[in-house]
């Protein structure tokens, strides 16, 4: 009988670790542009699209493509590479476009190529501070790093402030 109090409490034991190891993990979607991996929240993320059709809007700023219609839903969408090294985006098969939602807003955002969702211990994101002396401080949450990899989490608010801004 103590036996079975000792497995089912080293069963309760572990399952309780699991859950707070899975409390302290973050989930990224990760991309690349120009070569520089990027993440953003998993949670955010709404769908990944194949590039379509994306129609001009005259008077905006240079790094907004246009919009796309998605389901009836006008959808803005960024060109990032163009925001963050002033050069325009070439679509390719592999580019895709990120569509992302925050507070009831979605906009897309064209990545030269999506790469996989990572867990990252909470301990391994390092959060920015103005001093990032980088294009894209500002747009720039954290920075975590994942295998020999450092990815540079986007701050989604910024994204949508600065697209919303332009309009």
């Amino acid at each position: 009988m103590d036996q079975e109090k000792l497995l089912t409490s080293l069963a309760e034991k572990t399952k309780m670790e699991q859950e707070s190891d899975l409390g302290d993990l973050e989930q990224f979607l990760t991309f690349t542009i120009e070569k520089e991996f990027f993440g953003i929240r998993l949670l955010l993320v709404h769908e990944i699209l194949k590039p379509v059709l994306i129609t001009r809007i005259p008077n905006v700023e240079d790094y907004i493509l246009g919009v796309i219609n998605l389901r009836g839903e006008i959808i803005p969408i960024v060109d990032l590479k163009k925001r963050f090294h002033n050069t325009d985006s070439d679509i390719y098969p592999i580019s895709r476009i990120v569509v992302v939602m925050l507070d009831e807003k979605r906009i897309g955002v064209l990545v030269d190529e999506v790469k996989q969702v990572v867990k990252i211990q909470k301990d391994f994101i390092s959060y920015t501070t103005d001093d990032l002396s980088l294009n894209y401080s500002k747009m720039v949450e954290s920075v975590s790093r994942y295998e020999d990899h450092l990815i540079l989490n986007l701050d989604l608010e910024q994204i949508v402030n600065f697209v919303s801004a332009t309009k």
